[in-house]
Formats: structure tokens, sequence, C-alpha cells
């Protein structure tokens, strides 16, 4: 009895002492250190959220970007309605208020919200003004005028972001500059060009920068081919200066920029010209994919993952556009350090115990935790003004001022100075380099060791639950293998890129279409079956051949796609078919039936079981249901191969060849959403190739042929 009146009388002095001045004091101080943690780790980590492979990482930049505007708000609110007085309290608002504002997007939706994020941080604007009027005649001169400067710096800084929303705004972007790309590359005068070389992008008038200037004020489009302002891909080439000419990644920064305004494209649904232009599948063949084919792949995937770089920021990053210059952003940035330093070492702050023995509210701490808060908010200025100097938008802008001036040319120390420049990065990459792997069989093999699924009454009943947790248990994702773009690379590079067909070129390649040429193009449950029997075909091929060592660069390949293929289907249906309900049904009827397969007669308790009793399986009836005969022929084909095959580097060979032709085949569509909210959870693969074929003329899925009866 006397303990629980200790804790109860424990609890209420806690609950009294919360309610006190010092108390309240004490809960304000905890939020302002939350707050500067959250707007932090949104500053600094917001950036790897593309690069990391880590769900859990994304998770804590996500809840960042939700906490970091209730926070602060929430924050100052309590500062205006607290039963204390402490001059330092309008320190922390005005420089906490100086922190939020750089604050990105996480999704789509959000980028597409911009202005609700910004009414939100106008209504914290005119609560740190409310708190500074009620602390107006408490405040030191110096302390006074420096706040209230720093408070019109804020004010600024929003009425920038809203005149940057309202004059170069995605939608404008998206009609208008769309719009004139369209009209330009439709133009005569580029299409009209018969000599180039994509080697030297000879003939490429793709534009970077300086398109509004190839429009008239009379609604008519017309190109002026003399003016100095248009920077097209090939003047950057034609570039004599040694900034571009002896470096071959800053002109492929440019190639990017131009890249990505033609894949902006798609956005909007604007007009594309690639298809009937013959340079496009060149320019990707000789262009992006020449040079090497053994030692050089790189070049290519870099030229692409810039692009989608580009289009990461224009949908989640605050970067201005190569139009805009960094003048206001630079004198806001002095302004802010000046009024920063200032406010540091002002009277106020360097004598506060002296000046204020007394009469006051204090902790102790509220010192240290405003000149904590000022030294953040000069270090996220810093950095937020580094990533828009160092950004690729501006080295763009830089790159193409430096051609339209030859004066710049020869000019060392400029040169060297530009060459820093473009050479420093804040970011450390631009997307995971990464490809998610699942195997179909072996997540159906039930987990014997899973005490969760065989206890739980719930979880042993609803079978689906069950399967969904041993199949993301088996999702893994691992870094994309040098071997896997050489393969891409390769085929790229072939004459045959215009005739992929969902594995025909490859089989008739090798001379087997007569032989498999019914698991490809004319599978009956089309090419979502097909990349379904292949996948389990390679598994079986793949336990057969387990400990050797002969065709490691060939089975590495065709495992790594075959699994990646088999991800896509369980995980990003969108971004290979348009029918993603009937293939999600697809998928777990699947899973079910082979799951029911394999725990037939005491379940499988080992891989090697497994495969040992997948070659007995048989259809319940002839005419069997999707699932049933996709795994049949899935069993069969794995069988076939290494009868038509017995060599086994050339069957690995083969395999990793038909994973190539399979994933380029499906790449193409339409559906350009999904491969941009992919873009912020680390990208993906087929997003690459995805605006490769585009460039290369290749836009839709390929129809499937009709062979005669001979073939």
């Amino acid at each position: 009895m006397e303990q629980h009146f200790s804790v109860r009388n424990a609890t209420r002095a806690a609950m009294a002492w919360s309610a006190s001045p010092v108390g309240l004091l004490a809960r304000v101080e905890v939020l302002v250190t939350v707050s500067c943690a959250l707007l932090t780790a949104l500053v600094f980590l917001g950036s790897g959220r593309r690069t990391s492979r880590s769900a859990a990482f994304r998770f804590v930049v996500w809840l960042a970007l939700m906490m970091s505007y209730p926070a602060v708000s929430y924050t100052i609110g309590l500062m205006q309605s607290g039963s204390f007085h402490n001059d330092l309290v309008v320190v922390w608002a005005c420089f906490l208020l100086g922190c939020s504002d750089g604050i990105a997007t996480c999704s789509v939706d959000g980028s597409d919200n911009q202005a609700r994020a910004m009414l939100n941080q106008a209504t914290q604007v005119l609560y740190v003004f409310l708190l500074l009027v009620s602390y107006i005649a408490s405040l030191h001169l110096h302390l006074k005028i420096l706040l209230l400067l720093l408070w019109l710096l804020n004010v600024t800084k929003l009425g920038m972001r809203l005149a940057t929303l309202a004059s170069a705004g995605r939608e404008r972007v998206l009609t208008a500059d769309n719009w004139l790309i369209s009209k330009y590359m439709g133009h005569e005068y580029v299409r009209s060009v018969h000599d180039f070389d994509p080697e030297t992008m000879e003939g490429y008038k793709y534009v970077v920068t300086g398109q509004k200037n190839a429009q008239d004020g009379g609604g008519e489009y017309k190109l002026d081919v003399a003016d100095n302002d248009l920077v097209t891909v090939d003047r950057v080439w034609r570039c004599k200066g040694g900034l571009l000419s002896g470096s071959g990644r800053l002109r492929d920064l440019c190639l990017s920029f131009a890249l990505f305004k033609l894949l902006r494209r798609r956005l909007n649904k604007s007009p594309l010209h690639e298809p009937d232009d013959v340079r496009t599948l060149v320019f990707v063949r000789r262009g992006l994919a020449g040079g090497d084919l053994c030692d050089d792949p790189e070049r290519m995937f870099r030229v692409i993952e810039v692009e989608l770089g580009f289009l990461y920021d224009f949908h989640y990053a605050r970067y201005p556009s190569p139009k805009q210059t960094l003048i206001p952003e630079t004198a806001t940035f002095l302004a802010a350090v000046a009024l920063s330093l200032c406010t540091l070492f002002s009277s106020p702050l360097l004598h506060y115990h002296h000046r204020y023995p007394g009469g006051i509210v204090t902790t102790g701490l509220d010192i240290w935790l405003a000149r904590l808060v000022v030294v953040l908010f000069v270090i996220l200025e810093l950095f937020q003004y580094l990533s828009l100097v160092l950004s690729d938008w501006h080295k763009v802008k830089v790159l193409c001022r430096y051609v339209r001036r030859p004066s710049w040319h020869g000019h060392r120390v400029l040169e060297m100075l530009l060459w820093l420049m473009c050479r420093a990065t804040l970011t450390t990459g631009y997307w995971s380099n990464s490809v998610g792997q699942y195997s179909l069989l072996h997540a159906c093999l039930e987990d014997e060791r899973s005490c969760l699924l065989r206890c739980v009454p719930p979880l042993h009943k609803w079978r689906w639950v069950k399967a969904r947790v041993v199949e993301a248990r088996r999702v893994t994702r691992r870094s994309l293998p040098a071997t896997v773009k050489r393969a891409i690379h390769g085929l790229l590079r072939s004459d045959w890129l215009t005739y992929i067909m969902y594995g025909d070129r490859t089989l008739q390649r090798n001379n087997l279409l007569h032989d498999f040429d019914w698991s490809t193009s004319r599978y009956r449950y089309g090419y979502v079956g097909s990349i379904l029997i292949w996948h389990i075909a390679t598994t079986i091929c793949d336990a057969a051949d387990v400990g050797t060592t002969t065709a490691a660069a060939g089975r590495e390949v065709a495992t790594t796609l075959s699994n990646y293929c088999a991800y896509l289907l369980f995980r990003a249906p969108e971004l290979v078919t348009d029918a993603i309900y009937e293939e999600r049904l697809l998928m777990d009827a699947l899973h079910r039936r082979i799951q029911r397969f394999l725990n037939l007669n005491n379940g499988c308790r080992s891989k090697d079981d497994m495969f040992r009793r997948l070659p007995t399986f048989e259809p319940s009836e002839e005419d069997a249901f999707h699932e049933e005969a996709i795994l049949a022929d899935g069993i069969r084909l794995g069988s076939l191969i290494p009868a038509k095959m017995p060599d086994e580097a050339l069957r690995w060979d083969v395999l990793a060849e038909m994973w190539v032709e399979l994933l380029l085949t499906v790449t193409p569509s339409d559906n350009v959403s999904d491969h941009i909210k992919k873009l912020a959870t680390g990208g993906e693969l087929i997003t690459h190739l995805w605006a490769l074929l585009m460039h290369g003329g290749i836009i839709d899925k390929p129809t499937k042929p009709s062979y005669g009866p001979g073939t």
C-alpha cells in the first residue's frame, strides 16, 4: 500500500512539474531538439533514398518528411501558448523556421501538392511573426533587429518558391516545353539530316538548352538555327574548348539532359518522332552502346542513369531549371549566413547568463540549444546551397554557357574552376544499382523451420497469408552484375535489336526455333506465361548443374535475369504487363498449385527432394487450368533444354541471351507513372532499359508473329 501511494505521489509530482513554467519550457526544448533531428535527417538523408536498398532507411526518410512539418508547427504553437517567458524561444522559432525551408518530397503525389507544403510554411511564418510581436518589448535591440531581418528573409524565400512554382512548375513544363521539343523534333530541318555519325553525334540535333528561342511570337513554329542560345548535342560535341573536348563525361552530361527532355514528352503523351527516324536505332547501337563490346558497357548505363537522375529531380527535388540563375539563391544564402553569424556572436547570446541572472524561466540548457539551432541552420543552408551549385542542372547550365561563349575557351584558370565544379558532387549515386531476385519454386517450398507459420492457427488456416509470408522471405536484392550489363550491351549493339520477339530471335540464331517455338511468342498463355515457364525451366537447369563452373558468366546472367523477371511479376507487374489483376491471379494460383504438389505425401523436406519430385508432376486433367499447364510446360522445358543442348557452356550462353531478349521484349510500356514512382525507392533495371529503348525508337511491345504451317 505504501509503495502504491509513493508511485501515485511521484506521478502527481511529475504531472505538476510538467505543467509548471519550467516543465513547459523543458517540453519545448525537447520538441525543438526532435524537430532539429527530423529536419537534419530529411536534408542529409533525403537524397540517399534513391540509392538505398534498405526499406527501413526509406521508411525513416518518409517518417521524417511526414513528421517534420507537424513537429515544427506544434513546437512554435507551444512556444506561443506557454506560461513562461524566455527570450531565446524567439531565436529557436526563427531559425527552426529557416531550417524547415529545405523539405523535398518522397512521392509523386507529394510533389504534386507543393502548394499545400507552402501553405504549411506560410502558416509557420505567421506563427513566428505573432511570437515575435509578443516578445518585441523584452528583446534586446540587437537581437530584435537580427530576428526581424531573419523573419523577412524567410518571407522572401517563401515568395521565391511561390514565384518558381508559378513560372516554372511541372505542369507548364509538361505543356509548353514538351510542345516545343515535340515540334522541334518533328521539324523538317531536324528530320532531313542524312549525314549523321552517332559516335561523333554529328547530325543529332537534340536540344540541350535554348528551345524557347525556337518559337516566334505569331504562333508559328520556326527554327532559328543561327540563334546562339540554342545549344544542341552536336554543337556540344563540336565545341573546341578544353573543358569539353577533353572530358567525355561532361559531354555525356549534356547528352543525358537532352535525352531527359525527349523522355519527358512521355509524361503528357506528347508526339514522339523517334519510331520514324532511322537515326535513333543507330544512335543506340553505335552511339550509346558503341565502343569495345567486351570492355566498355558502362557508358551506356551511365548516360541513362544520369538521364533518369534528371527525371527524379524533376519530380522529387527542388532544383531550379537551367534557364534560371542562382543569383537570388546566392544572395539569400549569404544573407542567411551573415544573419546567423551575427546572431551567434551577438552580445545577448555571448553574455546571456550575465544579462539575465534572474527574472526569466530557464533550464540552464536554453542558451546551448539556441547556439545549436543557429549552427544547424548554417550547416543546412550551406548543404542546400551546395546541392544547388553542384547539381547536374546547374552543371548543364554552366556547360551550355561555356559552349555559347568562345571567349571562355583556352582560359586555363576558368576552365580548371569549371572542371572542379563539374566533377564535385554531394550525391553518392543515381540509383541502387541492384536487381530484385525471386525464385518461384524456392518460394513455394514450404519452410518447415518457420515456427510462426506452424504455430499460429489463423496463419495456418489462411493459406494466402501463409503464401505471402513465405514468398516475402524469398525476395532479395543483389548488386547488378557486370556480366548482366555486358550481355545487355552486346544485344543492343547487334543487328538483331529490331527483331527481338519474346525469345524467337535467340532460338532462331541458335537453330532451336523449331524445337522451342511453342514456349515463346506462340505460347498459348501469352508472354507472362512464357516468362514463367522459362523461369521454371531455368531454375531446374540451375539445380541440375549445381557445383559446376564451366559457364559461370552465362549462368550468372541467366539466373539473375530469370529471378529478376519473376521478381517483376511478383512485386512490380505494372512494369511488365497491363493486365495486372489477371497476372496477380495467375501468380497466386500457380503458387498454390506448386505448393500443393510439393506438400503431397508428407511434403518436401529439402531442395533436392523438390527437384526429384517435379518431373512426376502431371496436370489434373487434359484441359488443365492455366497454372497447371504452365507448371507442366516449365518442367517439360527444363528437361528438353539439356537434351537439346548437352554442352553446358553453350546451354547457359543460350539461356543468358534468351533472358536478355525476354527482358528487352517486355520492357516497352506506356505506364510512365509507375516507372517514375520506382525512382523514389531505388529504381529498377527495367526502367533504365525502358528509357534506352525509347531513344532507339522502340516504344511498343512487339506483336506476335504468325508462322506458316511449315515453321
